[in-house]
């Protein structure tokens, strides 16, 4: 069966009747139980009766009973003239089979048979070792035998005394045709009633399952429609708590993500092409002025410089788009070592000190804290990299930069600060977003990008850190990353 509704199905039905099962072979079981301890129960209580009723009387002459219905006894001729009549009274239902036998010293299988009932006729209850075995160890033993007659019986063996202390067996039966017969019965009626309870068990199972697996029919339905093209379907949410609803939840969840991913990657692919596109033009249209006549050694140089300067360009773009590339893969290879943050800054601040002083920039350092971290002095040096080229390139002449580095609890927060033109409110939030640019300051005269914070997050990420950003329109902006720092 491939269709898991069906498995379940299946085993619904096969553990439910299989419990049933069970449940029927213990009640049988117990019933059975119940009926033998209360026939039991029947015979001892009658046991008792005779037994004290045999209390009352002596043999005169105990050692010479000899004949089975010559005793002679003091008083009323109760073994021989009223067994049968006082049992009716106390078997009133049950037809009672009981003889009363001397007690052998020894094993004896067929000891003196003093009385039995009428009910008997020329029959007379079994004595084995077992049962003398057993009443010497305890006052009575029961057992169910099957040679007496052709139905069975249920067979109590008890220790009575008469008046001198003398002991007997008196042993009592009663036949087990009723309780036989009632437990076919209870039988019959767990073998008719089975059938009718799997045909029930299976239509509420197919139906119970069919129920319980129209959610995921719907969202099989559903998810077969959603498609990279359209990812704007969602699954119908689920009033319930349990797997499916949360099954339901999380695909929604998922094609949220892939919706994001997919939107992200046509923007990037749409913004590559653009960003590509502009220096591959340039790259055409010099060669091709360079071309429509002769010039001179000095002009060619030009031209040719112009293409270089292109070139560096889009290499600029293919290895910055190449790094974000390993970074969304994870399939960058990272140093991770300690790495003294304070001084890695300065020694990126000394290589970029020199555009700062071409653009007449102020700069101010703040506190500067001597602080280890573990990381990869690569990426590390990149990231201070960028953030730096970014406030030189986006502060106008005469502005100020300002660092500062410094420990908030368990955290390295690097701080760098201009007096830039600023980022709208509305932009804040794709300032990080690959070929991102405000219009008004990202143009392609700064020569940017747009990969540059991109960059800086990815690695801020791949250090477990965070990097937030603050800005004013015309005030300036201040970008701060924290990293977990080494003691």
């Amino acid at each position: 069966m491939q269709s898991v509704r069906s498995q379940l199905t299946c085993w619904y039905i096969g553990s439910i009747s299989l419990l049933v099962l069970i449940f029927s072979g213990i009640a049988f079981v117990s019933f059975h139980r119940v009926l033998i301890r209360n026939l039991d129960l029947t015979l001892y209580n009658g046991g008792q009766i005779l037994g004290d009723a045999l209390s009352e009387f002596t043999l005169k002459n105990a050692d010479d009973v000899t004949s089975l219905y010559e005793p002679s006894f003091e008083g009323d001729e109760f073994l021989v003239d009223e067994l049968d009549g006082e049992v009716k009274e106390i078997f009133f239902v049950n037809v009672a089979y009981i003889q009363l036998l001397v007690f052998p010293e020894t094993f004896d299988p067929a000891p003196l048979l003093v009385a039995k009932t009428e009910t008997l006729q020329e029959h007379r209850l079994p004595f084995g070792d077992e049962t003398y075995q057993a009443l010497g160890e305890k006052t009575y033993h029961t057992e169910t035998v099957t040679d007496v007659f052709p139905f069975p019986l249920r067979v109590l063996s008890v220790t009575v005394y008469n008046a001198d202390s003398r002991p007997y067996i008196l042993q009592l039966a009663l036949s087990l045709q009723e309780v036989n017969a009632t437990l076919r019965e209870l039988f019959t009626i767990f073998g008719l009633l089975f059938p009718a309870l799997l045909i029930i068990l299976s239509v509420l199972g197919a139906v119970f399952m069919k129920r319980a697996f129209w959610p995921v029919k719907k969202i099989v339905m559903l998810t077969r429609k959603i498609t990279a093209e359209d990812l704007s379907l969602r699954l119908e949410q689920i009033a319930s708590r349990d797997e499916i609803g949360e099954l339901a939840e999380t695909l929604n969840e998922m094609i949220s993500r892939l919706e994001h991913s997919f939107n992200q990657i046509q923007q990037f692919s749409g913004d590559v092409a653009h960003e590509l596109k502009t220096p591959l033009a340039e790259l055409k249209c010099n060669a091709e002025v360079a071309l429509r006549r002769d010039r001179t050694s000095e002009e060619y140089q030009e031209a040719l410089q112009d293409v270089i300067e292109d070139v560096e360009r889009l290499r600029h773009i293919i290895e910055d788009l190449l790094l974000l590339a390993k970074m969304d893969a994870r399939s960058l290879p990272l140093n991770v070592t300690p790495v003294v943050l304070n001084e890695l800054f300065l020694e990126v601040f000394e290589q970029m000190h020199s555009l700062a002083q071409k653009k007449k920039l102020a700069v101010s350092f703040g506190e500067i804290d001597p602080v280890t971290i573990i990381g990869d002095v690569g990426l590390l040096r990149r990231l201070i990299t960028n953030l730096l080229s970014n406030a030189i390139r986006y502060t106008p002449s005469g502005g100020t930069l300002t660092f500062a580095l410094h420990t908030e609890d368990d955290h390295a927060v690097l701080t760098v600060a201009d007096t830039g033109v600023g980022i709208p409110d509305d932009a804040l939030p794709y300032i990080f977003d690959r070929f991102y640019r405000v219009e008004q300051s990202r143009s392609h005269e700064t020569g940017g990008s747009g990969l540059g914070l991109a960059i800086a997050q990815k690695i801020v990420e791949v250090h477990d850190g965070k990097i937030d950003i603050l800005s004013e329109i015309g005030k300036g902006t201040t970008f701060q990353v924290f990293f977990k720092h080494q003691v």
